[in-house]
């Protein structure tokens, strides 16, 4: 095994000289959505060539080319400044992709297709909690385990319902950048996916999940990102418009997601984390 997640594990093997890489989950529609989301694979944008999707093991399977590598969050942080060049390549790769051929916003599903017609819409579905939901049950874990877990939530979502937009650029979102789903090789980026949790969105959300999450992974000049992407915009004459409602929201869908998903798990610590570190962002 070469690698586990909360949703799949993964599996290398060889066939003469050809390395492949396979993941098994219950979940077929993150396997779809990576073979959907290798089409945008450019030298900006490495996204592993997907071969085949299918039933096997009470469960599913995607086939793969095997890229490898270190994590991108496990890097040194002489590393991590080396390659800061390529992520912005990534980031402005998943800004500019090509999106005719798509409609909605949102989680995409095997063709495209996203749920919402607005971001708005798409992010104040963080509120619910489906029986369709991999995470269903996560409010009752919540309200009867952490006080103040919910409380957070509930004024994060007040201030959500402030700063969500709905004219936002439409852009190619991966959302889990700093799990194991990008990996690094000779101080390149060299391959990007796992794209279960991937949107159609606005494209500050992945510059927003490396600032979130920035106190669990010290070795990475997040500031150091910020400011070579910034760089960049200028460069290419691009300036996001309403640029802090829009930061402010990804943080805080991002920390509303999150305050779920551990209630769900019941990772009560990490929750609490969380909650904190939304608060901080949006100054609450």
């Amino acid at each position: 095994m070469i690698g586990e997640g909360a949703w799949s594990r993964c599996f290398g093997y060889l066939v003469g000289d050809w390395e492949y890489a396979i993941r098994f989950g219950r979940y077929i529609e993150d396997f779809q959505k990576d073979r959907w989301a290798a089409r945008f694979s450019s030298a900006q944008l490495p996204i592993p060539e997907v071969f085949e999707v299918g039933e096997a093991l009470d469960g599913y399977f995607v086939i793969s080319h095997r890229a490898h590598g270190i994590p991108l969050e496990n890097v040194a942080p002489e590393v991590w400044q080396g390659v800061i060049p390529d992520l912005v390549d990534v980031l402005e790769a998943l800004r500019t992709a090509d999106l005719k051929e798509t409609t909605g916003v949102g989680h995409w599903d095997k063709d495209g297709t996203a749920d919402y017609s607005t971001w708005r819409e798409h992010l104040l579905t963080v509120v619910e909690d489906k029986p369709t939901q991999r995470t269903h049950g996560w409010r009752r874990k919540l309200e009867q385990n952490s006080p103040s877990g919910k409380d957070a939530f509930q004024r994060g979502l007040d201030k959500l319902k402030n700063f969500a937009l709905t004219d936002v650029p439409r852009s190619l979102l991966h959302c889990d950048l700093m799990n194991r789903n990008a990996l690094v090789d000779n101080g390149r980026i060299n391959a990007v996916f796992d794209w279960g949790c991937g949107r159609l969105g606005d494209h500050l959300y992945d510059l927003t999940w490396f600032e979130f999450w920035a106190p669990w992974h010290t070795n990475l000049d997040v500031h150091l990102l910020r400011k070579a992407l910034e760089n960049h915009w200028i460069q290419v004459g691009y300036a996001p418009t309403n640029l802090q409602e829009r930061l402010n929201a990804c943080y805080l869908h991002i920390g509303l997601d999150h305050i779920a998903y551990n209630a769900h798990t019941g990772n009560w610590l990490v929750l609490k984390e969380t909650a904190d570190r939304m608060c901080e962002l949006v100054n609450m």
